[in-house]
């Protein structure tokens, strides 16, 4: 299906984000063509507990992909309509050009297109503490859960899908 406001078939594939956004950079022509700032601040009353990696007030921005900022919208309402924003306690970052941590791809942070929370408690190669409810806010709004990976990482949410999968926490395609 083809998104009428993006332009981008719904789901894609991490196979395809290079070919469809190009390569990432932080001050040149992708940051100028994809890059944004995602306001969450509608959702501050229920997430002012929220801090940032480094243990400071999270202030509801996100810098992240201009696709991924309705998805992320849709699933922080889905936290806290379900009331599920409690569980919701670090946003540990976005944004970040790296090769991904189980091998030589580029991760898909580089694109802004992935996001992390509760890091401290949700290790790469650890078995995942966020509840199915939480993922389920995500996985309804796009997002693969990197819980579900072969080496999980139980903090990482991803547009861009590694896979169809099936079952209760499979993401579904977003669709504006």
């Amino acid at each position: 299906m083809i998104d009428q406001i993006t332009g981008i078939d719904f789901p894609f594939f991490q196979s395809q984000v290079q070919n469809i956004f190009g390569l990432p950079d932080e001050s040149g022509p992708f940051a100028q063509a994809y890059l944004r700032v995602c306001d969450l601040t509608e959702y501050a009353d229920a997430l002012g507990h929220v801090v940032d990696y480094e243990g400071n007030p999270w202030h509801h921005k996100i810098y992240c992909n201009w696709v991924i900022c309705d998805p992320l919208k849709r699933a922080f309402k889905f936290l806290v309509e379900r009331g599920l924003a409690g569980e919701l306690r670090t946003f540990d970052g976005c944004f970040n050009i790296r090769r991904s941590k189980g091998g030589g791809i580029m991760s898909m942070h580089s694109w802004g297109l992935a996001v992390d929370f509760n890091a401290g408690a949700n290790g790469y190669g650890e078995s995942p503490t966020i509840s199915p409810d939480f993922v389920s806010c995500f996985a309804e709004s796009g997002f693969e859960w990197g819980g579900l990976w072969s080496t999980p990482d139980g903090m990482h949410f991803q547009l861009p899908w590694i896979k169809v999968r099936s079952g209760a926490l499979a993401p579904v395609p977003w669709v504006a």
